[in-house]
Parts: C-alpha cells; structure tokens; sequence
C-alpha cells in the first residue's frame, strides 16, 4: 500500500502536490476540532478561573513537565 501511495505522490506535479498537502491539512485540522475536549463540557459551571489554571495543568501535562520543575 505505501509503495503505491509513494510512487502516486512521485508522480504529482509540484502544483497537484501543494493542493493534496494543503487539503490533507485542512481535512487534519478539522478533525482536530471536532475531536478536541472542551473544558466547558467536562465541568460546566467551573469557573473561568478554574478553567484557566485546568487549562495550564493539561498543558504541563501534555508537554511532558514535572510537577516538581
């Protein structure tokens, strides 16, 4: 299968390409949003402050950081 897609990518005009790669973007960057978890849903009536400091934990979570750094 990847052979396939390879050779099918190789044979693309630079133009053709830069069409197929901006597409695969937007389809990437729209399932990200409709996937994406908002704080909202998890806990409604949070507060914006709430949200906010649950807003930086995820990220340091996600980032990798340590509690302790």
């Amino acid at each position: 299968m990847n052979a396939k897609f390879d050779d099918l990518v190789r044979s693309l005009d630079p133009q053709t390409l830069e069409e197929l790669r901006r597409s695969v973007a937007t389809e990437l960057g729209g399932r990200r949003q409709e996937t994406a978890i908002q704080i909202e849903h998890i806990h409604p009536k949070m507060s914006a402050d709430a949200r906010e400091e649950a807003a930086r934990e995820i990220g340091r979570v996600l980032r990798g950081e340590n509690m302790d750094a």
